[in-house]
């Protein structure tokens, strides 16, 4: 019997797997195409982008838990809205760390945070979807075997059969 875990909301992996990496990557990409879309977020250069993103990263590797657990009351009071905030307070952080990186004000992050999440979804969907196949079904289940051979399907003709029994009669 196989186990599934699916995993309906985001994932922090840790500093040291690729996949963390990988993400860095398509957040750097997504906070680059928002400062191109939309004037409340000044990025100075694409480096910048990939500094930014790997702050944000960290960040939320190593903040991000100790800020959800302290306010975890007022997450449960707001219905997860408060994680808004959360995001919006790491988003200002890195602003005020990285230089060529400018967030305005607390209603800006969030909206930088709600916006860049969006695109870094869309930009990651791929692989999550590759993720999600390989999971449900292995790569030796897709693959063809070549000890199973294929029977074609033969005709039968049941005329001759049924005359062949009318003759021996």
């Amino acid at each position: 019997m196989k186990v599934f875990k699916i995993n309906l909301g985001s994932d922090n992996p840790s500093p040291l797997s690729g996949r963390f990496w990988t993400k860095a990557l398509v957040m750097a990409l997504a906070i680059f195409i928002c400062s191109l879309l939309f004037k409340f977020v000044d990025v100075s250069s694409p480096l910048a982008a990939v500094v930014a993103a790997l702050v944000i990263s960290l960040l939320n590797a190593f903040i991000k838990p100790l800020l959800t657990l302290i306010s975890a009351p007022l997450i449960l009071m707001s219905f997860g809205l408060f994680q808004l905030i959360i995001n919006a307070v790491i988003v200002l952080l890195t602003s005020h760390l990285v230089k060529g990186f400018h967030v305005g004000g607390l209603l800006d992050a969030v909206l930088f945070s709600i916006v860049v999440t969006f695109i870094s979804f869309l930009l990651d969907l791929p692989i999550k979807i590759k993720r999600m196949k390989d999971a449900l079904f292995p790569k030796e289940d897709r693959d063809f075997k070549e000890d199973e051979e294929f029977t074609p399907y033969e005709e039968v003709d049941s005329t001759t059969e049924d005359e062949d029994k009318e003759e021996k009669q």
